[in-house]
């Protein structure tokens, strides 16, 4: 290989280590910057839909009457707590979207949606909140398109 390189001209040497410079900045761009690019891009999507979400629910806050902390809980009906959220998830148009409904050590709920409509999603959670006996501790809802969302939702009985 130093053989052949030393066989080339002064001219050719150049034209060769220029050639070979110009690859490792492509490569360099290909394997390293642009990754990196889509990736901070992909964040700065997510935070903005984080924020969106935030703002949004920061005005149903400020909605609520003054004093009010939760809404008066009604009854189960003698039903099991997860065949309730199972039954009004299923009303609420998101039978295809619902992957587990899991209760948890203490009491609480873990409903998993995946690419559930999040305006249908939020019409649920608001009815089954001011219907029955439960409160959303958490929502960790990922966008996967556009109005759709994979969604872990953490319900606990009142």
């Amino acid at each position: 290989m130093r053989n052949r390189w030393n066989a080339l001209s002064e001219r050719e040497r150049m034209l060769v280590a220029s050639a070979g410079a110009v690859v490792l900045v492509v490569v360099l761009w290909v394997a390293v910057w642009e990754p990196l690019d889509r990736h901070r891009d992909a964040l700065s999507e997510r935070a903005a839909a984080q924020q969106a979400l935030a703002d949004w629910l920061a005005g149903l806050e400020q909605q609520l009457p003054a004093g009010v902390t939760e809404t008066p809980a009604t009854s189960l009906g003698g039903r099991s707590p997860l065949a309730v959220v199972d039954q009004s998830a299923r009303a609420a148009g998101l039978a295809g979207a619902l992957q587990r409904i899991e209760p948890g050590s203490t009491g609480e709920i873990r409903v998993t949606l995946e690419r559930a409509e999040f305006p249908a999603m939020m019409r649920w959670l608001s009815g089954l909140v001011g219907e029955r006996p439960f409160r959303v501790v958490s929502v960790r809802a990922d966008r996967v398109e556009s109005g759709r969302v994979d969604a872990t939702v953490l319900l606990e009985q009142r």
